[in-house]
């Protein structure tokens, strides 16, 4: 019997479209691309949810991807948390599961600025049990490390949470644990995945 429900956040609660986001800033197709490469592909995208650098740190390290960007690069980073939107199904689904007995939580991975918007602005979060955040304990996923500070936080047992998540490799981390996994594709896919687990 499933106890418990984990929530990733980005392209399960919340649309995570750093691409609209460049295109809404009206810049031309080479800088997107450049934008992109320096800062949501690059390898330094990482440091951002782990938290171990400050904001000023990450301005810089994603200057010296392309310094030509260097202005457009602080622009969108003043303005990178409208990237990640609140989904309109998300507050209605979280609540709705607690109501239903369930225990509710998030484990994602979120830089310190951009959560801070998020917690201001993003319905679902009031409704939850709790969570861990990657930036506040300076762990990602799939490490095994930051899945096992949500079970030991919460006393959670993994073979009665299921947790979703949009990315294989998280899933993968996750079942090695004991957890029930649903891959998350689309809403509805995902809420059929959760009623195969007994959760509706």
């Amino acid at each position: 019997m499933i106890e418990a429900v984990v929530f990733d956040i980005g392209n399960v609660l919340a649309a995570f479209d750093w691409d609209g986001f460049l295109h809404g800033l009206g810049l031309e197709p080479q800088v997107r691309e450049g934008m992109a490469r320096a800062v949501f592909m690059s390898d330094q995208w990482k440091q951002v949810d782990l938290g171990l650098m400050s904001d000023e740190e990450l301005v810089a390290a994603f200057t010296a991807n392309a310094p030509r960007l260097a202005a457009e690069i602080r622009r969108v980073f003043e303005a990178w948390q409208y990237s990640v939107t609140e989904y309109p199904f998300a507050e209605e689904w979280v609540r709705g599961l607690r109501e239903k007995g369930y225990r509710v939580y998030v484990l994602s991975n979120y830089g310190r600025t951009m959560f801070g918007y998020a917690k201001e602005h993003f319905g679902f979060l009031k409704h939850l049990d709790g969570g861990v955040v990657s930036y506040a304990v300076n762990k990602i996923k799939p490490d095994p490390d930051i899945y096992k500070e949500l079970i030991g936080r919460y006393g959670l047992t993994p073979e009665r949470t299921v947790f979703l998540d949009d990315l294989p490799e998280n899933l993968a981390a996750a079942e090695a644990l004991g957890f029930k996994t649903v891959l998350v594709t689309d809403h509805a896919a995902t809420v059929e995945g959760l009623r195969r687990l007994g959760v509706e």
